[in-house]
């Protein structure tokens, strides 16, 4: 924003030159530096937006730099003189509208209108704005003296006919429309605010005046205002129109609303001067008032926090030459901010102008006395790298895909339990997924088309509701493909999950495989019976879920061949984690292996089989591993073939042939109790 430096001169009374205030200025205010216009020096200020409505004036950079130099600064006195005859007998101000806080207005009889004195021009150049005539130029003068923009309206245009004029502050009617000074119509909307007459309106409120009242050579008579508008408001019309002006950039931010009483004098001060005309007795309309911020402030707030020692008295020195209102108590201070200074709301922002002013090269280079150190380790999100390194060592790609599924996939599922986007982006997007397997079957199928075999896991977030409150957690998926019938991809699924378990500390006594329930909404995936899927359950949580997708969900995501999958809870695998590792010395005896082949009904559970197993010889069996199944043929009539290796060991001796016989023998007998035919 640009400043006339001659002007700030006459108002500061400073001998300094530009170059030195600039230097003040951006040390103690804003960023400045100086240019010129022709042999006039120009201070182009880049004012922070929260000083807009009080330092985008001369009379408001003076202040600051009567501050910064230790000076008293006051207000120039006004001086004008009124005729007997009362503006309210001429002029009417109704206000309509709720985004007016202000607006007063004087008349001016018997003006000449004609060019402005030469020193009044070139202040007008130097601040970037073009000279129209004494009037027009008059208002745009005292708006860059004091941050008050102004308007002036032709008495006569006003009302035509009438002889007391009204001057109405209302909301724009749908589609009404307005002229600008400069011959552009807009159409406006009830948000707009806008002035009007009794017939049309004259000017958009805090933006731009109309063409209807606009002074000219032929004007006499002129209605002065001087208003107070919604920030908010003002923008967003101006926003709106595309329409931006000096005036609405001061009004956008807020201005004081005693200002436009202080504005109105001065621009009929300056008008009577450059002008002649009289000055009708009074102003009319009304303001409203704001209830002033009282901030209580202690010596320790500032110390604490700027970490330098400014006394008392340097402080309430600082803040009254800004033009703070300060009572000083014993052991704190009342600091009540200046009506100009709307950016002022806790002692925060008291402290930062007590510091500006100070310096801030009085504040000393001290290394910071907070210790910094690590955050304190996160063992799920370490749990969890470990176990993507520990799969990818197994030669299985890692995927990330969306949180979100389909309505086909919510078929799938079959609960009512899925959460809904409010705004999806897409119909593939409407549901928050409560599992990870429908987005790994779509990875399957996509990559099938060019590879015979797959390995993908994911680990991420599943979302769910639990007693009305929307939760989340992690789960880890995994699946395997192949083009073609397999029944590899069994063990395999099979090892990866016992192993998971195994490498984090969970043995196979610990957890129990059972049926998925039926109505389960994985049940709908993989169908019931373990011949399509399973769960994994340890003190009946279900840890793991694995199985072969039903054909009908293959078909769903055109998926050929032979697919596995699985998906891990885990929160409820890492609190099962064995948080230390016993090691034991290597087994001084040998392992004897014995294997043994069964024929049960298909129904039978293999996790039954081997808690038999165990139960039946106790003492010297060290571990059950399935090698083989085997089921569908016809021949075996609704039956399956399983065939197990036996691993016996004894920690005091080498067994012998009669020690393992004698157990083998106690299986075979307990395993015919159960209904399974030993080949």
């Amino acid at each position: 924003m640009k400043f006339s430096f001659e002007w700030i001169k006459s108002i500061t009374k400073t001998q300094k030159s530009a170059s030195e205030i600039a230097s003040l200025l951006t040390m103690h205010f804003a960023e400045t530096t100086t240019e010129k216009n022709g042999k006039r020096f120009v201070l182009n200020v880049d004012i922070l937006a929260n000083r807009v409505a009080d330092a985008s004036s001369h009379l408001g950079l003076a202040r600051e730099i009567s501050a910064i130099l230790n000076k008293k600064f006051t207000y120039p006195p006004i001086k004008i003189k009124e005729e007997k005859e009362e503006a309210k007998n001429c002029l009417k101000i109704t206000i309509k509208s709720n985004n007016c806080h202000s607006y007063l207005a004087r008349v001016i009889k018997d003006v000449r209108v004609k060019p402005s004195p030469l020193w009044l021009q070139k202040r007008l150049r130097d601040c970037g704005l073009r000279p129209i005539n004494n009037i027009v130029d008059a208002s745009n003068y005292v708006m860059l003296e004091t941050g008050q923009p102004l308007h002036a309206f032709d008495y006569d245009k006003v009302d035509k006919g009438l002889t007391k004029k009204n001057i109405i502050i209302r909301s724009a009617k749908p589609k009404e429309k307005i002229t600008t000074l400069e011959n552009k119509s807009y159409s406006l909307f009830p948000e707009a605010t806008i002035i009007a007459d009794s017939n049309s309106p004259l000017a958009l409120a805090g933006i731009k005046g109309g063409k209807i009242a606009e002074v000219d050579s032929s004007t006499k008579n002129i209605i002065l205002e001087s208003a107070n508008f919604s920030g908010v408001n003002v923008r967003r019309t101006s926003k709106r129109l595309g329409l931006v002006t000096d005036a609405s950039i001061r009004f956008e931010h807020n201005l004081q609303i005693s200002l436009s009483e202080y504005a109105l004098d001065r621009v009929a001060e300056l008008i009577q001067q450059i002008g002649g005309g009289k000055i009708l007795k009074g102003r009319i309309g009304k303001e409203s008032k704001k209830k002033p911020l009282i901030i209580p402030l202690k010596q320790d707030d500032w110390q604490k926090q700027l970490g330098i020692n400014i006394s008392s008295t340097k402080a309430i020195r600082y803040l009254t030459m800004l033009g703070f209102i300060v009572k000083n108590k014993q052991k704190y201070i009342l600091v009540t901010p200046p009506p100009y200074r709307n950016d002022i709301k806790i002692k925060e922002d008291v402290i930062g102008e007590i510091f500006r002013l100070s310096g801030v090269n009085e504040l000393l280079p001290v290394f910071p006395k907070e210790e910094i150190s690590l955050p304190p380790r996160n063992e799920f999100w370490q749990f969890r790298q470990e176990i993507k390194k520990w799969l990818m060592s197994d030669k299985l790609d890692e995927i990330q895909t969306y949180s979100f599924i389909s309505d086909k996939d919510k078929h799938n599922i079959n609960t009512s339990d899925l959460i809904e986007v409010m705004n999806p982006t897409s119909e593939t997007m409407r549901y928050l997924r409560p599992s990870l397997i429908p987005n790994l079957l779509k990875t399957i199928s996509l990559n099938s088309h060019w590879r015979e075999h797959l390995g993908f896991f994911e680990i991420g977030n599943v979302y769910y509701k639990e007693k009305n409150k929307f939760r989340e957690k992690f789960n880890l998926s995994i699946g395997l493909y192949s083009g073609t019938k397999s029944n590899v991809l069994f063990y395999q699924m099979r090892g990866i999950i016992e192993d998971l378990l195994s490498r984090w500390g969970v043995a196979s006594d610990d957890y129990d495989i059972k049926e998925i329930p039926s109505g389960n909404y994985y049940h709908f995936w993989f169908g019931s019976g373990f011949k399509s899927g399973a769960i994994l359950q340890v003190n009946n949580k279900t840890v793991a879920i694995y199985g072969i997708p039903s054909r009908k969900i293959a078909n769903d995501y055109k998926i050929k061949g032979t697919t596995f999958l699985a998906e891990i809870d885990l929160p409820l695998l890492f609190q099962l984690v064995n948080s230390e590792i016993d090691y034991e010395p290597l087994p001084k005896y040998p392992a004897i292996i014995r294997d043994i082949s069964l024929l049960v009904h298909e129904d039978v559970p293999i996790g039954a089989i081997m808690e038999t197993i165990q139960l039946a010889s106790p003492k010297y069996l060290e571990d059950i591993d399935l090698f083989d199944i085997y089921e569908g043929d016809k021949s075996l009539s609704s039956k399956k073939s399983l065939a197990f290796h036996l691993r016996f060991r004894s920690l005091n001796h080498t067994l012998t042939s009669k020690e393992i016989d004698k157990a083998m023998e106690n299986i075979k007998k307990a395993l015919l109790k159960i209904n399974c035919q030993i080949r």
